[in-house]
Parts: structure tokens; C-alpha cells; sequence
């Protein structure tokens, strides 16, 4: 098994991050259904095979046993093609200001292939994965920080 651990700073309060994750993920959580996602690392087509894969993403509450922070259980599968599974936790944690906080993504995958897929994950495959893993982190940091923004923005003209 295969460590992956990322994390992305956000401009938005720790608690309003938190509750925007949850929102952004409610409708996955609901349905019991997983989400088709297309994943693309960043990391250009290399000898001209396109790296992005789609997955099917599930996610579930997990438990935080400190009950201080709201993680959530992420386990995404490939479609089709010899990717890994991934199984991991999503979060949401405080940071040192107010004003900001981290979205933090760690869990485990097993490369396919036994031992060679063991070797390619060393030379490449381990790349790949953390920069999938930085672009998902993109995408949602994206989201929370915009409608952090546009519900700041909306308080302000309210006033």
C-alpha cells in the first residue's frame, strides 16, 4: 500500500470552510450513490497518453475521535484501465489565523500489477497519484473559497 498525504491552504474561516465542505458533499452523502469524476492530474500527457481517468467517488461521514473536527471517508475506484483505488479521509482543520484554514486529503492506495505496478508507482506512478491528488484539492478549495466570497460579498450589500 501506497501513503498519500496532501494539503491545500484556504483563505475562509475554519468553520466556514467546514460547513461549505459539508455542503459541497451533502448531496453524495444523501444519495448513497457515488459521483462520476473525472480526475486529471497536473502533469502534462506523457508520450502522448492522457493521464486524466474517470472514477467513481464515494463519501461518508468518518469519525474524528479528538470530536473536534468533521472528516469525511473518500474512496474512489477507476471506471476502467489499470489505476489504483483510493480509500482515504478528507478534512477540514484550523489553521493558525482565523481567516484561514486546511483542507487536508491522506489515505492509502494499491497499485495494480503486484510488483510491477509496485515499480512504476516508484518511478512515476507516486507522482501522478500526488498530483491527481493536489488537483481534486484545486478543484474543491476553488469551490469553498468562492462561495465563501460570494457569501461575504452577499452580507456586505446586505448592510
Amino acid at each position: 500500500m501506497a501513503q498519500l498525504y496532501q494539503r491545500r491552504y484556504l483563505t475562509c474561516p475554519y468553520n466556514r470552510a467546514r460547513d461549505l465542505l459539508a455542503e459541497s458533499v451533502r448531496s453524495a452523502v444523501e444519495t448513497g450513490e457515488g459521483q462520476l469524476v473525472r480526475l486529471t492530474p497536473g502533469l502534462p500527457a506523457l508520450l502522448g497518453i492522457e493521464l486524466g481517468h474517470d472514477v467513481i467517488v464515494t463519501v461518508k461521514p468518518a469519525a474524528d475521535p479528538m470530536h473536534f473536527d468533521e472528516p469525511w471517508h473518500l474512496h474512489w475506484e477507476p471506471t476502467s484501465g489499470l489505476y489504483p483505488v483510493f480509500d482515504g479521509t478528507l478534512t477540514i482543520r484550523a489553521d493558525e489565523s482565523y481567516a484561514s484554514s486546511v483542507l487536508e486529503l491522506q489515505g492509502k492506495y494499491q497499485p495494480p500489477l503486484g510488483v510491477a505496478g509496485a515499480m512504476f508507482d516508484a518511478a512515476l506512478g507516486q507522482r501522478i497519484a500526488h498530483e491527481t491528488a493536489r488537483e481534486l484539492l484545486r478543484r474543491l478549495a476553488t469551490t469553498i473559497e468562492a462561495q465563501y466570497r460570494a457569501g461575504e460579498a452577499a452580507k456586505s450589500s446586505a448592510l
